[in-house]
């Protein structure tokens, strides 16, 4: 079980960085410039990302009930650890446009694209259906967080109106909502809607991915150094440490636990790059946060699953 955690970390982490290599190259050999990469990069962000989120949650088994204190303790912890690392950036980054992306770094996980292969290796054999509910009530809560931090910290003075417009127009979670409301009517889609949504949305990672190794330069890393080892340190070490242990004492077990595991030890969505580019981040640092934080992340996820799978949590 540990070994097939490890490979499954490592295979998804290889699979991530060949996509990647694949942008980084063709952006050199057919000498595409950043304003190309950018164009694209909100073709994804207002197409592909919200399709691939809508039919993700359509497709959730929403009426199939959650573990209540499962959910609890993951709003929770994510809310008091949001709070912290705003209040931590805010006072050793003095730059808006790096603040943003530090703090979408730190507690946006890839859960929506880690979590289900995840779990599925972890608990073979198990009832998903938390695990749904969880992506349909978490990934918003995350877009959520990542509009009101990229709007605040994109002006001078905050703007609750605006951010309040930025929240109701943002693609994803529109996308969440109108997923969440047609899940619970019962209604499906017919097949040729379903098929095209299913397409594109499958699409939206492998090209998200594409464009942030096109965005990628190997100096942003060194230039952002100090700001990369603070998000870095937050994603993969204090988010899964403070939630993890939490989980274990508040008596989590099988699924329930392997979720969180899934949520908070998993490395910084790769949609937090789109969002960030859109909303006025450091692109630099936007693309440079996923790139070191998945690189970490097959030794990291790997600690955290052989600490809990010897303590018997799953």
């Amino acid at each position: 079980m540990l070994l097939n955690s490890f490979l499954l970390s490592i295979n998804a982490i290889a699979s991530i960085f060949v996509m990647m290599a694949v942008g980084y190259g063709a952006k050199r050999l057919l000498h595409l410039e950043k304003e190309h990469v950018a164009r694209f990069n909100s073709l994804v962000f207002h197409t592909l990302l919200p399709l691939m989120l809508f039919y993700n949650v359509y497709n959730s088994d929403i009426r199939g009930g959650v573990n209540l204190r499962c959910l609890g303790l993951a709003l929770g912890v994510l809310a008091a650890l949001f709070a912290f690392t705003w209040a931590l950036v805010k006072r050793v980054e003095g730059e808006n446009s790096q603040r943003g992306v530090m703090i979408q770094a730190a507690f946006r996980s890839n859960f929506l694209l880690l979590g289900m292969p995840l779990i599925r290796e972890l608990c073979p054999g198990a009832d998903l259906a938390t695990v749904s509910v969880m992506l349909a009530i978490v990934v918003p809560c995350y877009n959520v967080l990542a509009v009101i931090t990229l709007e605040t910290f994109s002006r001078k003075q905050i703007d609750v109106k605006k951010i309040l417009l930025g929240i109701v127009k943002n693609p994803l979670i529109l996308a969440s909502a109108a997923g969440i409301v047609l899940n619970l009517s019962g209604l499906r889609l017919p097949t040729f809607l379903d098929n095209p949504i299913s397409q594109l949305g499958t699409s939206a990672s492998p090209v998200a991915l594409l464009l942030l190794g096109a965005q990628f330069e190997f100096q942003d890393v060194r230039s952002h150094r100090r700001n990369l080892a603070i998000c870095t340190a937050l994603r993969l070490v204090v988010f899964p440490g403070v939630a993890l242990p939490l989980a274990a004492l508040t008596g989590l077990r099988g699924p329930e636990f392997a979720v969180l595991i899934s949520m908070f030890a998993t490395p910084t969505a790769v949609s937090s790059f789109s969002m960030a580019v859109q909303m006025g981040g450091s692109p630099e640092l936007a693309a440079s946060a996923v790139t070191v934080t998945t690189l970490l992340s097959a030794v990291t996820m790997f600690l955290w699953t052989f600490l809990f799978k010897s303590l018997g949590m799953f």
